[in-house]
């Protein structure tokens, strides 16, 4: 397992962290450590990382450290 900590400028306001971690709990598991304005703390295993980042995105957010 890796965690790794995701810059997310654009998230500041609680609906857009309900959106993230919505769309990070979409792609399955419990991989959501933590979310704070502006970042998301994932634990991962593989190469998900590809897919939260994605996820986030069409969630209308952007990773700034993808």
């Amino acid at each position: 397992m890796e965690t790794i900590n995701l810059i997310i400028p654009g998230m500041k306001s609680p609906h857009c962290t309900m959106a993230v971690s919505g769309a990070v709990k979409s792609i399955g598991g419990d991989m959501l450590k933590k979310v704070t304005p502006g970042e998301a703390e994932i634990e991962l295993s593989g190469s998900a990382k590809a897919f939260v980042v994605e996820a986030i995105e069409k969630a209308g957010n952007t990773v700034a450290n993808k």
